[in-house]
């Protein structure tokens, strides 16, 4: 073999090795963790809740106007079964007292269910996507996108719900958890009306803390809108 080919031999052994040092590995998918959403028979959170409803539609003197209540929810994951979109959904039994000397009332069965990237909850017969797989800050869906925002349900529309605060420790009511995250669905505050909505999960518990306001701030001494505020005080 002449020296001009060896030269041009080891030449392209030389490219080879480099293109294929250069090689990226194939990229690692990331680990789902749907452990901030957990659905078990049995288990239940207990929230102590203060809401506060403005109804402009009565004078400001008027005791109607402005109505405060005080009192818990139990949100207890019942039986499983398949839902109308073919995946396994759990109810939510959802009960109410006054305070902890009164037994609980039943109030509504509501449903959740895990898919491959989602978690989902059906309230008042409104689905919405509360947690979207994997949870990274910053990360942003459209939590509302099953919600048909026809009247009276327009403000609902467009939401883009974003992880805020992810692998956090947080003390909330009393109770210290290793790792929250929080999610902030909406935050609009402008000349006509204010909506926040926030909602912080836990690891293994699911959702400890919600916080809605939605309020038309015209007239400024006139507001109409409610504020509900929930705080995890017991869970299993």
């Amino acid at each position: 073999m002449s020296s001009y080919r060896i030269q041009v031999f080891f030449l392209l052994c030389g490219i080879t090795l480099l293109v294929l040092s250069c090689k990226k590995d194939p990229m690692q998918p990331l680990t789902i963790d749907k452990s901030y959403f957990p659905l078990q028979t049995g288990s239940y959170i207990i929230y102590d809740v203060d809401s506060i409803h403005y109804n402009n539609f009565y004078s400001y003197t008027d005791p109607r106007y402005f109505t405060q209540a005080i009192y818990q929810i139990k949100e207890e994951v019942d039986s499983p079964y398949i839902d109308n979109t073919g995946n396994t959904a759990y109810k939510i039994i959802r009960s109410r007292r006054d305070n902890d000397s009164q037994p609980w009332v039943v109030t509504d069965i509501w449903s959740a269910n895990l898919t491959d990237h989602t978690a989902e909850k059906v309230e008042e017969n409104l689905r919405f996507v509360k947690l979207d797989f994997p949870v990274m800050l910053g990360k942003q869906w459209y939590g509302n996108m099953f919600v048909e925002t026809d009247s009276p349900y327009e403000w609902l529309d467009g939401w883009k719900y974003e992880y805020t605060t992810v692998n956090q420790s947080l003390t909330l009511g009393g109770i210290a958890f290793d790792s929250t995250l929080t999610v902030t669905q909406q935050d609009d505050e402008n000349v006509i009306e204010q909506t926040i909505f926030i909602e912080k999960y836990a690891k293994n518990v699911g959702m400890i803390y919600k916080f809605e306001e939605h309020m038309e701030t015209q007239p400024t001494d006139d507001p109409n809108g409610y504020i509900i505020e929930m705080t995890v005080n017991d869970f299993k």
